[in-house]
């Protein structure tokens, strides 16, 4: 656990090991995040045996049980967190219940299904390709900083924002691997995972679609199937969900979310912001705002 004495000396039940040795694994009373950056592994994961190379992420609670071969000698490194640290909503027995009042309270629960569901096709275990590897690993980096330095009263809102971002990322995997279907994916699951990685970035059609090996009308046709929007509807839908997210969850300015959520000025995410909700950021956060615990 890691106590912040900038938070009224709460504990805040996160922590993160840079290097990962296994021992009281899985974190009880949490749930573990281990991603699996280099290596080839032999290991059994509930009762099911595996023999794989990295990259790969483990999504586990601690009624989990892993155990290493003896041959298994990989690099990882682990993040641990409380369903509460999202949404003070997400309390034990409201998970065990599954009865949430608000939209957004389910909506959360949904991104820790990984670390909940079990059945035939899925035990905790994701396979990662290289980008999504890659782009993971860069936010468990931050995290781990973050809870190394503590450098300012905003260090918190900064792992939940990380933190929900690799959820995001793993989101369509997990339904994908608990459902028993195939995991190859179309361009259109490649731009959907690109804008979801990347949409705090000056993102185009054009650069979306060079990205993924598409042309534009393609591309648009099958976003238009997938989600019902074009692609550049689809990127200002998300950075709105992401920005709605950070004024529920964060006390970030409205000048670092306009930033991290791809506005290039703050006035232009007020004006974007007001117009789709009717309201202003500011106001949208006192009617709306949690903090998390």
């Amino acid at each position: 656990m890691i106590k912040d004495r900038r938070l009224d000396d709460q504990f805040i039940p996160i922590a993160f090991h840079s290097k990962e040795d296994f021992a009281q694994y899985p974190a009880q009373e949490l749930f573990t995040m281990t991603l699996i950056t280099d290596g080839k592994w032999d290991f059994s994961l509930n009762h099911v045996d595996y023999s794989l190379e990295a990259p790969m992420i483990l999504c586990l609670n601690d009624k989990d049980s892993l155990i290493l071969k003896n041959n298994s000698r990989a690099a990882a490194k682990s993040f641990f967190f409380c369903a509460t640290f999202l949404n003070s909503s997400l309390t034990g027995q409201a998970l065990l219940e599954n009865q949430f009042e608000k939209i957004e309270d389910m909506h959360d629960r949904n991104l820790i299904q990984p670390f909940l569901c079990r059945n035939e096709h899925y035990t905790g275990l994701l396979a990662l390709n290289a980008p999504s590897a890659m782009q993971v690993n860069t936010w468990l980096s931050i995290i781990g900083a973050e809870c190394l330095s503590q450098s300012d009263g905003r260090w918190t809102c900064r792992i939940r924002r990380y933190l929900l971002q690799i959820l995001y990322l793993l989101e369509d995997e997990f339904l994908l691997c608990y459902e028993g279907k195939s995991s190859k994916k179309r361009p259109i699951d490649y731009a959907l995972e690109y804008i979801h990685s990347n949409y705090n970035l000056g993102l185009t059609l054009d650069g979306i679609s060079k990205y993924v090996g598409s042309n534009r009308t393609s591309l648009n046709a099958h976003c238009k199937q997938a989600t019902g929007m074009t692609i550049i509807q689809y990127l200002n839908h998300y950075r709105s969900k992401m920005a709605e997210d950070a004024l529920r969850h964060t006390n970030l300015t409205l000048n670092e979310i306009a930033i991290c959520c791809g506005y290039n000025y703050e006035s232009y995410f007020i004006k974007v912001f007001t117009e789709k909700h009717g309201i202003t950021p500011t106001e949208y956060r006192k009617i709306h705002r949690r903090i998390p615990r």
